[in-house]
């Protein structure tokens, strides 16, 4: 899942789809910058594949139960499945990834460097698709109103625009209209802050030296933070989400005991991990791989 699972309907974004988005997204403002788009795509397909099952919950409940082991985090997951638990080739671990699309991930994990500009990219257009595809799916899913979002300068200011343009739209025409506006304007202010910071950098080794280039500019990155409250008060935390998100973390939770209690039953790729770190990461790397469903499939 990416906010929310098949039980609230059939519209919503699923973590796949969320990614589609933002290599598309991404593509689009590395190819305005002319930088490297394969590297943007890739490091945009990368990005989410440590998610556990049920998003952010599965997260907080395999954190909980490894905090004296590391903890768990889903970009330090990532990358752990690209250099260690994937086995795809005979001669290494992990997955024949180039070193700059494994050191983008690092920066995602641990934040200690400054991130190729392509990275920075694929940064600022997850930002872009969430923030937008999570107001629509609240929308279509009957969470929040057009009257509340009215209250955010973002959406307020951007569904004046639509408004001007076109005056008899019905409610969902008028929500994908005012969608796809938040889309173009939050990509086009991308491109033009990050042209604008460019122009006086004389090399890409120069850019690295300096903090991040690829970003909103001032008064969107405003905007996006007061949306963004608005979206964690109003949504994520919207009764509906918080009774699931209770309910999947006791699935969770229930499933990574059974795992633990029977370590020695998990499948023969996790022996390593259970040898070398232990049942409880072998049960968090078997449960961060499976879906919404199969955990619901496992729970006794």
């Amino acid at each position: 899942m990416q906010v929310f699972t098949a039980e609230f309907g059939n519209y919503h974004r699923t973590r796949l789809t969320h990614t589609i988005e933002v290599a598309c997204i991404a593509r689009t403002i590395g190819r305005a910058l002319e930088l490297n788009e394969d590297l943007i795509e890739a490091a945009a397909y990368l990005h989410d594949i440590g998610h556990p099952p049920f998003g952010h919950t599965g997260e907080d409940v395999l954190n909980r139960q490894l905090l004296d082991r590391g903890g768990f985090e889903h970009n330090a997951q990532a990358l752990r499945i690209a250099e260690k638990l994937e086995q795809r080739y005979a001669g290494f671990p992990g997955l024949n990834l180039s070193a700059e699309i494994l050191a983008g991930q690092r920066y995602k994990a641990d934040k200690t460097q400054t991130p190729l500009l392509e990275i920075q990219v694929t940064d600022v257009a997850d930002s872009i698709a969430y923030d937008t595809h999570d107001v629509d799916d609240a929308m279509e899913l009957g969470l929040i109103t057009a009257g509340q979002l009215i209250h955010t300068a973002l959406w307020r200011d951007t569904a004046y625009r639509v408004r001007q343009l076109w005056t008899n739209l019905d409610d969902d025409e008028f929500r994908r209209a005012v969608i796809h506006r938040l889309l173009d304007r939050q990509v086009g202010d991308v491109i033009a802050t990050a042209k604008k910071r460019l122009a006086d950098i004389k090399s890409y080794a120069e850019a690295l030296t300096l903090p991040v280039i690829v970003g909103a500019g001032a008064e969107l990155a405003e905007q996006k933070a007061e949306m963004e409250a608005f979206l964690l008060a109003e949504v994520y935390h919207h009764p509906r989400i918080t009774e699931h998100r209770c309910r999947v973390s006791l699935w969770l939770e229930t499933l990574f005991k059974q795992c633990v209690a029977d370590g020695d039953k998990l499948p023969e790729r996790y022996a390593i991990v259970l040898q070398s770190e232990g049942v409880e990461r072998a049960a968090a790397d078997y449960i961060a791989d499976q879906t919404d469903r199969s955990v619901k499939e496992q729970i006794k």
